[in-house]
């Protein structure tokens, strides 16, 4: 009796064991489905994107043994159609014959190729695991890259016209120069016919023209006969030279050689200002470029966001470079998900392979710039003649946080240290309207310009103070009423400060007016002296008089030639 019921035990074992098999084969089944086309569908199907299609038969025996390798690729593939446009598919040649021998199928299984509809080479390598991957990433990376350069193509000119033509020096007026603004990025010099700075400068400015021939429009405005246009455009001097694109301006402050302006105009007329890349130059790229913006794509990228993306960087005239990509493996080295929910931004600084900040897509246009003039500098920049206007008199009207450091070995730790309170601020710093931009300056060989501007005294050194060029003031007290110091969370401190309006900010002089306070005082003191000593006071105040007055001719006079000619001052 024993031996039948233990007969009854296995039968009812196996039962169990062959439920739950099926019930894990259900499941498995379930999880994940092989599109299957048919006659309906497959033309409206393969129409768009990189399908890779199986051609099969239930009754053959290589389509049998083929079959787990073509379910666990389609698996692992998946995620290539949001990023790439590759898809994977079957068509059952037994149920729908027509469709297969319209294809010119002659033996099963058989891996046809199409591309935006149209049919391409089938697939001839061997059908293990490794040479099938290698074909779809190559195929799927190889129409990623078609369709990402597509997008990046931008026209030139207005109806087809190239700009400059005769590669001259146009003088025009205010309304061609409205409808010349229209067709692409335009050069202009504002002159005076008696300025000796202009008379120099034509001769470098006409070569100029010559070597952007049908590329760049140059132009000149005669300020004697177009004041009323001039004094709109706020020319304060002469020569002024500036870049008009897309409704920003950038002004020219460098030096006016004609390698220099040749630099400057070749900025505004990149051909593309999204250059695709794939995983192996992502290493060049972090290599050659200080700061740089990566747009990663995938194929249900919008066209209205990759046409945000394009408008926002344009009025940067190339001077950040800015790439773009839908190559899984650069997602996978960048730690992404693979396809991520929404195309997104990345922000790079300092050769750092890690990202200083992101911005998912879809985005409004006011956050995209935002982000953009946040991260157009590197986390921590040189403050510099040739860059001291697109900084401090910039369109982004930035908070400015400026460190006065020493020079040498000494002077390089101070630069580490401010450059890991730049990347904290860059992390989770307050959101301001404006963006918040981190620079230094050689506290010792320009030591009477932070004198004079912000109170730093050489022995300061290092030093710290938060610019608003804006409003042209400063901040160097905390929001605790301390002085501010030269670590991080003093820094934090005014900039909290600022954000809520608690700080009382300091104005900042300029030279005319540091020279005049200096000369009331004097005055002030002169007076004071006259009662004890009139006949002395009388001659000191005199000559002091005459001393001032001619300082202050010999100040600005070097203030104009210096910012005429590229030199040394940094404002």
């Amino acid at each position: 009796m024993r031996f039948p019921r233990f007969l009854a035990s296995c039968l009812a074992l196996a039962i169990s064991l062959d439920i739950v098999s099926a019930a894990v084969a259900a499941d498995s089944s379930d999880e994940f489905d092989l599109r299957q086309l048919t006659d309906d569908n497959f033309r409206s199907e393969i129409a768009h994107g990189v399908w890779l299609v199986e051609h099969y038969s239930p009754k053959c025996s290589h389509c049998r043994s083929f079959a787990p390798t073509w379910l666990q690729m389609a698996k692992d593939k998946q995620h290539l159609e949001r990023l790439t446009g590759f898809h994977m598919a079957q068509v059952n040649c037994l149920a729908q014959g027509d469709l297969c021998n319209a294809n010119g199928i002659k033996f099963y299984p058989q891996l046809m190729l199409y591309v935006d509809g149209q049919p391409k080479p089938h697939y001839t390598g061997d059908r293990s695991y490794i040479d099938l991957e290698k074909f779809i990433d190559e195929h799927s990376s190889t129409y990623a890259q078609s369709y990402m350069a597509a997008g990046t193509e931008e026209g030139r000119g207005l109806g087809g016209l190239k700009p400059n033509p005769d590669g001259v020096v146009a003088e025009i007026d205010e309304a061609q120069f409205g409808s010349l603004k229209e067709s692409g990025p335009v050069m202009v010099e504002f002159f005076a016919p008696w300025c000796g700075h202009c008379k120099k400068l034509r001769p470098t400015y006409e070569q100029l023209a010559e070597t952007m021939k049908g590329k760049l429009n140059v132009v000149a405005v005669d300020c004697d006969n177009h004041k009323g246009f001039c004094k709109n455009a706020g020319v304060q001097g002469y020569p002024t030279i500036r870049m008009y694109h897309h409704g920003t301006r950038t002004e020219f402050s460098g030096a006016r050689s004609l390698d220099k302006l040749t630099a400057f105009a070749e900025k505004a007329v990149k051909v593309t200002t999204l250059q695709p890349i794939k995983l192996d130059d992502f290493d060049s790229v972090l290599t050659s470029d200080e700061a740089f913006f990566l747009y990663l794509q995938n194929y249900d990228t919008t066209v209205a966001d990759l046409n945000s993306v394009k408008a926002a960087l344009e009025p940067l005239l190339g001077s950040v470079p800015a790439y773009t990509s839908s190559d899984p493996f650069l997602y996978q080295k960048l730690n992404i998900a693979n396809p991520p929910p929404t195309s997104v931004m990345l922000a790079f600084s300092s050769h750092s392979s890690r990202p200083v900040g992101s911005l998912s897509f879809p985005t409004t246009a006011e956050s995209l710039n935002r982000f953009i003039q946040l991260h157009r500098f590197p986390t921590l920049v040189e403050l510099t003649g040739s860059n001291h206007n697109s900084i401090m008199n910039s369109d982004a009207r930035p908070i400015v946080v400026l460190g006065a450091l020493h020079k040498g070995d000494e002077g390089k730790k101070e630069m580490d240290s401010l450059a890991e309170v730049a990347k904290a601020w860059k992390k989770g710093g307050r959101s301001f309207a404006q963006p918040v931009w981190f620079v230094w300056v050689d506290g010792e060989k320009w030591s009477g310009w932070l004198k004079q501007q912000y109170g730093i005294k050489k022995g300061q050194l290092p030093s710290v103070v938060v610019i608003d060029p804006p409003m042209n003031e400063y901040y160097d007290t905390t929001i605790e009423g301390t002085q501010i110091t030269f670590d991080g969370t003093s820094i934090f401190s005014v900039l909290e400060g600022v954000y809520q309006h608690f700080l009382r900010p300091k104005r900042i002089e300029s030279t005319l007016e540091w020279g005049s306070r200096s000369a009331a005082a004097t005055l002030i003191t002169f007076g004071q002296m006259s009662v004890d000593h009139p006949l002395l006071a009388l001659v000191l105040l005199v000559g002091a008089v005459g001393l001032f007055v001619g300082l202050l001719q010999k100040c600005n006079g070097r203030d104009l030639k210096d910012s005429g000619s590229g030199g040394s001052r940094l404002d």
